[in-house]
């Protein structure tokens, strides 16, 4: 009788070894698909001017150039992307132009601002970091009491955050930057 005892709880405890095995790599398979749902960020970049030139790294890591006429264009990446972005826009017209160029992270605004008849961003997506140059307003008016034209003046600029209706904030600030809602 004790013999009959002792295999029967020998193939139990073989049983309960095996569930045991079972449950540990279910657990370790729904952890793989935990790793492997996660979503990828999604980048695109933004910009709003009116005939300009806008040259861009797309999502094979080239080099394109676009002649824009007016309003917002986009670019969004359908991949995964692991280099560096690269935006850059020139006004086509003779006279001041304010251009809005933005590089975004999940529909949010990562890097970017408002510069005047040119300007180049660029974003590390490894890193996270930011690098930007905006041109200034130039003054062309030659009736200005002595200042013969195309000289930097300096001169307020406008805020330029992104705000919930998709427009971008117009305030005036006086040396750059963002104003007081959108610091």
């Amino acid at each position: 009788m004790r013999f009959k005892n002792l295999i029967e709880a020998k193939g139990l405890t073989k049983y309960l070894f095996l569930f045991a095995t079972l449950l540990t790599l279910n657990a370790c398979s729904k952890n793989q698909e935990a790793i492997i749902e996660q979503p990828m960020d999604e980048f695109s970049y933004e910009v709003e001017c009116s005939s300009c030139e806008i040259t861009y790294t797309d999502k094979s890591n080239s080099t394109k150039t676009v002649k824009h006429t007016e309003g917002k264009w986009d670019y969004v990446f359908d991949q995964k992307i692991s280099f560096e972005l690269k935006l850059s826009i020139k006004t086509l017209l003779a006279y001041k132009q304010t251009i809005n160029a933005y590089i975004l992270k999940n529909k949010e605004i990562v890097y970017g601002d408002v510069g005047y008849n040119q300007t180049h961003i660029t974003y590390d997506t490894q890193r996270d970091l930011g690098y930007g140059v905006y041109g200034a307003y130039k003054n062309t008016d030659s009736g200005n009491g002595g200042n013969n034209g195309g000289s930097t003046k300096p001169t307020s600029s406008v805020c330029g955050a992104k705000n919930k209706s998709g427009g971008y904030c117009k305030r005036v600030v006086a040396g750059g930057g963002r104003c007081w809602q959108h610091r």
